[in-house]
């Protein structure tokens, strides 16, 4: 054998020994939908039950995004995930017994009614985040005196300012590393919450975002199990607190549309969160990278952003509008869609908003690759970047867009 057939057959190793140890998260970048075109879901989580300065924050976000109408005459829409509860904390301090006070409890009345009316001009869309931002148990077992303190305030809490590890709701961190919940349990909870859900806004939810991240495939199966059909994720599914109080346990990767127990499976792409650094520039960057690799932009957001100090909010607001404006600025065709939207889109695999012949899908699957880290440094190194490049440019081509119709 020649120095040449060496060379090559060292080549083919290397390219072989990448494919190999990369293969799953190859595979996961060639599965996942692509896209047509540029699509925008706005999320936030943790509003419903809390402090009452959130009705004014709803109606303040709900008159940003009214300015502004997509590709198809729409506004924006923010995908609101609810906390429906939080403590009773004079009736626990009298008895010791845990007592709700849920959404729809008079003293909470501003923000339902701030909550409605956006829902009613079609700039948010709520979907279930739980019953509470935590597992009751947890907290009303627990001896740390701050956390005592907390659940014995008057209500309405705020669940921000609890530990993080006992925000979680989907497992027992009364110690770490946390224990997970008995299934019975489980499946009463998710009954309760999805019954309450349904009294305070006469609808099932459809969607469910699990508090901090942190829950499990029998937490799962009981969602389905009530009527829910979509659960977001962060593209992976933390299964446990470790003795650091860290989400753990992590199971994936998910990909948008994967099904679970039933449900069907959405990611977030980025964040949206002013208040920690992430403004509209960082989210207009995450909107620019999804739409190159034919991803839907799922932004995370959260209402502490907008609702605890009134300078802050003020920032929010003003982001909030300048991502609306930049992202029709720089994608004309974009299209602002709920949640709920974009899973029914993945569930049924639209042809009209999902690309399905190869040759269009590849320019978008090299775009992914291009920014997946290390295998792309590999590919650089050993050549194969080049030797791709040339074959996309010759076997792909772009898709055409779909019609200019709103989602069903």
């Amino acid at each position: 054998m020649g120095v040449l057939g060496i060379f090559l057959s060292a080549w083919a190793v290397a390219v072989l020994a990448i494919g190999w140890v990369y293969r799953d998260r190859l595979r996961a970048l060639w599965r996942q939908p692509v896209f047509a075109e540029p699509m925008l879901v706005l999320e936030s989580d943790d509003w419903g039950a809390g402090p009452l300065a959130q009705a004014q924050a709803l109606r303040d976000i709900a008159d940003t995004l009214s300015r502004y109408r997509d590709a198809t005459g729409r506004p924006p829409m923010i995908s609101l995930a609810l906390v429906l509860a939080v403590p009773d904390g004079p009736a626990f301090a009298a008895d010791g017994a845990y007592r709700r006070v849920e959404l729809d409890a008079p003293m909470l009345a501003p923000v339902l009614a701030a909550l409605r009316e956006g829902l009613r001009r079609r700039v948010f869309s709520a979907q279930l985040h739980g019953h509470e931002h935590f597992w009751p148990p947890t907290l009303t077992t627990s001896t740390d005196p701050a956390v005592s303190a907390w659940l014995r305030q008057p209500p309405p809490a705020d669940t921000e300012r609890l530990p993080s590890h006992l925000q979680s709701r989907w497992v027992d961190a009364s110690r770490l590393p946390s224990v997970p919940l008995p299934a019975e349990q489980i499946r009463a909870a998710v009954d309760e919450e999805v019954a309450a859900y349904r009294r305070i806004l006469g609808v099932l939810p459809l969607v469910v975002v699990p508090p901090t991240f942190v829950w499990t495939r029998e937490v799962e199966r009981a969602w389905a199990a009530a009527g829910v059909e979509f659960v977001v994720t962060p593209g992976l599914r933390s299964t446990c607190r470790n003795a650091q109080g860290l989400p753990d346990g992590d199971e994936g990767p998910i990909v948008n549309g994967d099904r679970a127990d039933g449900l069907t499976c959405l990611v977030r792409t980025d964040y949206f969160e002013p208040a920690r650094g992430r403004d509209a520039a960082y989210a207009l960057r995450a909107l620019g990278k999804a739409v190159s690799e034919g991803h839907p932009c799922v932004l995370e957001n959260h209402r502490d952003n907008f609702i605890f100090d009134a300078d802050q909010a003020h920032r929010s607001l003003a982001e909030l509008d300048a991502l609306c404006a930049g992202a029709l600025r720089q994608h004309p065709g974009l299209r602002f869609l709920a949640t709920v939207e974009l899973g029914r889109i993945l569930r049924s695999r639209d042809p009209q908003w999902i690309v399905r012949p190869w040759r269009e899908r590849l320019p978008f699957v090299w775009q992914r690759l291009r920014h997946s880290g290390r295998p792309w440094k590999l590919m650089r190194l050993t050549g194969l970047a080049a030797l791709g490049a040339v074959l996309v440019g010759l076997l792909g081509r772009r898709p055409e867009p779909p019609p200019a119709a709103a989602a069903s």
